[in-house]
Formats: C-alpha cells, sequence, structure tokens
C-alpha cells in the first residue's frame, strides 16, 4: 500500500466532499448535519455510522454556535467532511471562538450533572466516533470515523 495511505489518518490522502461555511444560528444546524448525511449516504456508509457521524456533527455544530460564536449569527461555522481511500470519514468544525481547556469541563457523568439539560456534547462525540482532536485553541475539532 502506498505511504500516504498508512499509518495515522492525518498523513492520508483526503478528498474534500463537504466544505460549508453558515451562520453561528442553531436553525443552520440541521441543514449541514442534511449535507453530511446525504454526503455518506452516496459513499455507502453503513446507516448505523451515518447515525453516529450525523450525532456527533450536530453536537459539534451546536458548540461552535452556542460557545464558539455566542449564538452570534453574524459569525460563521465552518463545517468539512472529507474520506480517504480505505473509507476513513474525518468531519471538521471550526469556529471563530477563543476556544476551550478539554480539561477543565466537567464531567458529564457526575452526580452534581446527571440531571442537568447540557454539557455533554464533547462527552457524546467521544464516544460516537474513532478518534477525536480539539486543534487550534479548541476551536476547531477534527472527528475521525473508520
Amino acid at each position: 500500500m502506498p505511504d500516504e495511505l498508512s499509518g495515522s489518518p492525518e498523513n492520508s490522502a483526503l478528498a474534500e466532499l463537504i466544505d460549508l461555511s453558515v451562520p453561528a444560528d442553531a436553525e443552520a444546524i440541521g441543514a449541514v448535519v442534511d449535507a453530511v448525511s446525504e454526503s455518506l449516504a452516496r459513499l455507502q456508509v453503513p446507516e448505523q455510522k451515518q447515525l453516529e457521524v450525523a450525532l456527533a456533527t450536530q453536537e459539534a455544530l451546536a458548540n461552535a454556535v452556542v460557545h464558539g460564536c455566542g449564538n452570534d449569527s453574524s459569525k460563521q461555522v465552518r463545517c468539512q467532511v472529507k474520506s480517504d481511500l480505505r473509507g476513513r470519514i474525518m468531519i471538521v468544525v471550526t469556529d471563530p471562538g477563543h476556544g476551550f481547556n478539554l480539561d477543565l469541563l466537567p464531567d458529564p457523568k457526575r452526580d452534581e450533572k446527571l440531571h442537568a439539560d447540557h454539557g455533554r456534547g464533547v462527552y457524546l462525540i467521544c464516544h460516537l466516533m474513532d478518534e477525536v482532536h480539539f486543534e487550534s485553541r479548541g476551536n476547531e475539532i477534527r472527528m475521525w470515523k473508520y
């Protein structure tokens, strides 16, 4: 197998499937998730993986809109979908915010957080996707599904 496809997914030759920038508005999230789902369906990604990627993407976009952009629709959120020749999918969500420190996020499984109506997005993303990296101060997430 060629070297560009060996090792880390970051080193693989990637084909860009989607590159969308949308206003930081909760109403825009659904259309982006739909576009991601349609792209995965065209690639014949198994339905279970499609659902996991869609939910992780929705959570990442919601975090970008709410936390990264402060629900300010004059700001933009970017979503990219890429795949490699092995069929691995990478979703990148970027916002213009200040980012965050992953180590400072509270554990959503702790007693005081169990009944909270928020605070599970990053936890869900990390459990739904095969590999997750936070880049660029924490205002960009790279999520892989194999």
